[in-house]
C-alpha cells in the first residue's frame, strides 16, 4: 500500500480508537485544567525496585482511590411556592420562572404534560422539590448557581431535527440533581443533533447523585472537529464537560442503542471531558446495542474521558452488551465494546474496585487509555474484569483485559479474566498489554494481579518498554503460566520475576 494510502489507514485507526462521546456546546469554551503536571518516567524507573520489593501482597482498598460516597447535603429553605398541573404555568415567562422572592419551589403530585417540548429554565438559586411529579416531554434547564432538583420523574421522546435534554445544566456551579427518573427516548436518526438524557457545562462542584437515568437512542457518527470534548459525539446518556470537582455517584444509567446512523456508528453511557478533580463513583452502568449485527462495526463506551487530571473511577459495575439482568448478551457486532476509555493528557487518574463485564464478537478491551494527545499516567487496582472477544492476527485486532499506552501506569490487585469468543488459542489476547505503540517512554509496575488468558500465549504482554517491573502475579496461558506468561519486549531495565501460576494464589 502507497504512504497516501497507508497514513489514510492510520488516521482511520486513530479516529476509531479515539471516537467518544458529545455535547452541543461549541468547543471554544472549554478550558483545559490547569494541573498537567505528568509522572516523570525517570522518577518512576528509579522507583521500579524499591515497589517489586513492597508490594509482594499489596490489595486495593476505597483508601487508594479515596472510593468513600458523601450524601449530598440539600439546602434548607424559608420562603416556598407549591405549584400544580393547573396553575405552574402562571409562575413562567417565556419557560423562565419568574418569582425571585422564592427559594423552593414544590411541584404537587400530577402528570405536566407538554406537546410542544417544553424546557423550563431556572436562573436563581433555588431548590426543586418535585416528588410525586412527572413531566412529559418536559426538560428543565439551568442556568444559574446553586440549583437542587430533587425526585422528578421525566419522560422525553426527543423531537426529530432538534437539540434536546432532559436535564441541561449550563453555568450552574454547586447545583445537585438527587434521586430523579429520567426516561428518555430517541426514535429519529438526527445525525447531526444531540440527544443526551443529561448534560452539563461549565459547572463546578455539580453533583449528580441517586439517579435512574434511562436513555434509548441511535448510535451516529462522531464529530470529527471537536476531538477531545463531549461535543465529539452527538449522543450520550451523560455528557459533561469542564466541570471541576464532578461527583456523579450512586446513578444506575442504562443506555441501548436503538438505530444506526453514519459509517462510525458510536454511542457513550458517559462521557466527561476537561473536568479535573472529578469522582465517579458506585454506580450501576450498562450499555447495549440491540441493533448491530455480525460483521457489523459500532463502537460503544461505557465510561468515556478525555483529559481529566485526577479522575476516580471506583466501586462502579459496568456491564457491556449484557441485558438488564446481566444473564444474556447481545453483542453481535465486530467493533468496540470498552467499558473505560481514557485519552490524555492526564495525570492523577485512579480506576479502583470496579466491576467491568464486556462481550462482542471482534477486538474489545475492559479498560483502554492511551496517550496519543499529550503525556499519561494512571493507578489501576482491585478491579475485576471480564472481557470476551474475538482476537485477530494484528495489534489493532486486540482483545485484552486493559490496554494501557501510558506513560507510565501502576497495576495492582486486579483479577482478569480474558476469552476468545470463537474459543481459538493465538492471536492478540491478553489479560494486560501495550501492544499499540504510541509516542513517548513507557514504564509499567504490574504486581499481585490474577490474570487468566485461556486462549492466549501470554498473560502480561508488553513492547518497548524500558523500567518496567513484571512480579509477584499469579499468571496463566494457554501455553504458558508464572514467568513464562510474560511477554516484555525492551532493554535491560526490565523486570520478570516471582510470577506464579494462579492456581497457587492462597484465596
Amino acid at each position: 500500500m502507497s504512504r497516501k494510502y497507508f497514513s489514510i489507514f492510520l488516521l482511520m485507526v486513530v479516529m476509531i480508537c479515539c471516537v467518544s462521546a458529545a455535547s452541543a456546546t461549541d468547543g471554544d469554551n472549554i478550558t483545559v485544567p490547569e494541573d498537567t503536571d505528568v509522572i516523570e518516567v525517570d522518577d518512576a524507573v528509579d522507583s521500579v525496585g524499591t515497589v517489586e520489593q513492597n508490594r509482594g501482597t499489596d490489595t486495593c482498598d476505597g483508601t487508594d482511590c479515596n472510593c468513600e460516597i458523601e450524601t449530598p447535603t440539600l439546602p434548607t429553605t424559608s420562603n416556598s411556592i407549591t405549584l400544580n398541573t393547573s396553575n405552574y404555568g402562571d409562575k413562567f415567562t417565556d419557560c423562565v420562572f419568574n418569582d425571585a422572592s422564592v427559594d423552593e419551589v414544590i411541584f404537587d403530585n400530577g402528570n405536566y404534560i407538554s406537546t410542544n417540548y417544553t424546557t423550563l429554565k431556572f436562573n436563581q438559586t433555588i431548590k426543586i422539590t418535585a416528588t410525586g411529579a412527572t413531566f412529559n416531554n418536559i426538560g428543565f434547564e439551568f442556568l444559574h448557581d446553586g440549583i437542587v432538583l430533587n425526585g422528578a420523574t421525566i419522560i422525553i421522546n426527543a423531537p426529530e431535527n432538534n437539540d434536546f435534554y432532559a436535564i441541561d445544566i449550563e453555568g450552574a456551579s454547586n447545583s445537585i440533581i438527587i434521586n430523579n427518573k429520567i426516561n428518555y427516548t430517541c426514535g429519529f436518526d438526527n445525525d447531526v443533533n444531540y440527544n443526551y438524557a443529561i448534560k452539563a457545562m461549565d459547572s463546578e462542584n455539580l453533583t449528580i447523585y441517586g439517579n435512574e437515568i434511562n436513555a434509548t437512542v441511535p448510535l451516529k457518527q462522531p464529530n470529527w472537529y471537536a476531538v477531545s470534548t463531549i461535543a465529539s459525539d452527538y449522543v450520550a446518556g451523560v455528557a459533561v464537560g469542564s466541570c471541576n470537582n464532578f461527583r456523579f455517584d450512586k446513578n444506575n444509567l442504562t443506555v441501548i442503542g436503538n438505530k444506526r446512523v453514519g459509517g462510525f456508528p458510536t454511542l457513550d453511557a458517559f462521557i466527561i471531558a476537561q473536568s479535573a478533580n472529578a469522582k465517579i463513583r458506585g454506580n450501576t452502568i450498562r450499555e447495549s446495542d440491540t441493533v448491530t449485527t455480525t460483521n457489523q462495526y459500532s463502537y460503544i463506551y461505557g465510561i468515556d474521558a478525555y483529559t481529566c487530571n485526577n479522575l476516580t473511577i471506583c466501586s462502579n459495575n459496568v456491564i457491556m452488551n449484557g441485558n438488564i439482568s446481566n444473564t444474556t448478551y447481545q453483542g453481535n457486532g465486530t467493533g468496540a465494546a470498552y467499558c473505560i476509555q481514557l485519552t490524555g493528557p492526564h495525570t492523577g487518574v485512579k480506576i479502583c474496585n470496579n466491576n467491568l463485564t464486556t462481550k462482542n464478537q471482534g477486538p474489545n478491551l475492559g479498560i483502554y487509555s492511551q496517550n496519543y494527545y499529550g503525556e499519561t499516567s494512571i493507578t489501576v487496582c482491585g478491579n475485576h474484569i471480564d472481557v470476551t472477544g474475538k482476537a485477530g492476527s494484528d495489534p489493532w485486532s486486540l482483545v485484552s483485559g486493559m490496554e494501557l499506552q501510558d506513560n507510565y501506569a501502576d497495576v495492582y490487585g486486579n483479577t482478569i479474566d480474558v476469552t476468545n469468543v470463537d474459543g481459538a488459542t493465538g492471536g492478540y489476547i491478553y489479560g494486560i498489554s501495550y501492544c499499540q505503540s504510541t509516542s513517548g517512554n513507557h514504564t509499567y509496575n504490574i504486581t499481585n494481579n490474577t490474570v487468566r488468558v485461556p486462549d492466549g500465549e501470554y498473560a502480561v504482554y508488553l513492547d518497548g518498554v524500558t523500567g518496567s517491573n513484571v512480579s509477584y502475579n499469579y499468571l496463566v496461558a494457554e501455553r504458558n503460566e508464572g514467568d513464562s506468561a510474560v511477554e516484555i519486549i525492551g532493554d535491560s531495565t526490565n523486570h520478570i520475576g516471582n510470577n506464579t501460576p494462579w492456581f497457587e494464589r492462597k484465596f
